[in-house]
């Protein structure tokens, strides 16, 4: 075997060792459920893109459930001229995992619809980019589904899906 080889093999032996490593301290996934309920905003811009109608707005609100404590999160929405609108923001949750205190930082993505002149209706997807403290290494992908107020622009929505640390 060339020295090469010898190098690449003794690499790859490495990884393998690792990834079992990981494997073994990992925990098994779990099946989780959060309610987040906005109950303000604190920031909001709304601009124009051709027929488009662009929002950024920032909220905090509560959140209940396999998650529990306090978030706020920071959206855009695009409104297209059908009423169709998608979302995309990062939650930043103050909250406690099975006893673990920490911060998570959430991504989430959405696609909704208005269902009568004052509710809409939203789903799509959220996944934990970063944790702090205790929630520190802390994974899950969520459903997302929820509704929001066309009156006051505040919603209310449930992850739904699997963490593990």
């Amino acid at each position: 075997m060339s020295k090469i080889m010898k190098v690449w093999f003794g690499v790859l032996v490495l990884l393998l060792a690792c990834a079992v490593r990981i494997a073994q301290a990992s925990s098994p996934p779990t099946a989780a459920s959060a309610t987040f309920t906005q109950t303000a905003i604190t920031g909001f811009e709304i601009r124009f893109a051709g027929p488009n109608v662009i929002i950024e707005q920032t909220t905090v609100g509560s959140v209940s459930g396999t998650l529990n404590g306090s978030f706020e999160d920071s959206i855009r929405v695009v409104i297209h001229p059908s009423g169709l609108f998608t979302a995309q923001g990062r939650t930043t949750c103050e909250c406690t995992v099975a006893g673990n205190e920490g911060v998570l930082e959430l991504l989430v993505v959405d696609t909704g619809e208005p269902v009568s002149p004052t509710n809409a209706i939203f789903e799509g997807t959220a996944v934990i980019t970063g944790g702090t403290s205790g929630l520190s290494g802390l994974r899950g992908v969520f459903k997302v589904e929820g509704t929001v107020d066309l009156v006051t622009g505040l919603s209310t929505f449930t992850l739904s899906g699997q963490i593990h640390q």
